[in-house]
């Protein structure tokens, strides 16, 4: 006798979407970390909870250095598969955090800007998993890339050269006509927030964007170059 087909958790791929996240930049002993996140969202709930399988995890790591008389610049990718609910386990998804950034970049950072870049990474995928919907997440992709200054001097630094303070004084507070986030810290913004403009046309927060703008002279997200400070 022929058994019914067990349910299964098969949907249109049309009813799968992906939602990209702000990007996110942090800068320690002159060792660039930027991540972003990519989330592929179930629309609609007809898969009954149970049956669904559980969300996947997936961590993209590039290392990108740069070349020095010693030694060529590369680019190495490095994919790490994890399981989904570490991002619901502070403790344990910090600890994995360390593994994962000391595997691709442990030989080339010094371990306190290490240690820095990790507080951030934690930081930005925990705030990552507040935004979503996690009941309908199929998947999570978070993509990385560290940007080392030197690799034949892991401990190298590049140096940080802030905007001109004139140029920060000048820039113009506008009132936010629609939602949006601030890319520095990824705290949501309202319509009618008065926000910092670059002349990117890219807005933030001004005390965000006034901190980031004393060790660094480009936008954050364009990377718009501001004149330096003399």
């Amino acid at each position: 006798m022929m058994r019914p087909s067990p349910p299964t958790a098969a949907s249109p791929v049309e009813d799968v979407v992906p939602v990209d996240l702000p990007p996110w930049i942090a800068i320690s002993g002159g060792v660039e970390l930027r991540v972003m996140a990519r989330a592929h969202v179930r629309l609609d709930r007809l898969v009954p909870e149970p049956i669904a399988p559980a969300p996947r995890l997936i961590v993209r790591f590039y290392r990108r250095t740069f070349p020095s008389p010693e030694h060529l610049g590369e680019l190495v990718g490095f994919v790490i598969h994890q399981p989904f609910h570490l991002l619901m386990q502070q403790q344990a998804w910090e600890r994995e955090i360390q593994v994962m950034l000391a595997r691709v970049a442990a030989n080339y950072v010094r371990r306190a800007d290490l240690d820095l870049l990790a507080e951030g990474f934690r930081d930005y995928t925990s705030s990552a998993v507040r935004r979503l919907p996690m009941m309908s997440a199929v998947m999570m992709e978070i993509y990385s890339i560290i940007f080392v200054p030197n690799a034949s001097l892991g401990v190298s630094r590049l140096q940080i050269w802030p905007a001109s303070t004139m140029t920060v004084e000048g820039l113009k507070m506008v009132t936010a006509e629609e939602p949006d986030s601030c890319s520095i810290c990824l705290e949501d913004f309202g319509m009618m927030t008065p926000v910092l403009a670059m002349p990117c046309s890219h807005r933030f927060h001004a005390p965000c964007l006034k901190k980031w703008l004393e060790r660094s002279y480009s936008c954050p997200l364009c990377r718009f170059s501001l004149p330096q400070e003399e």
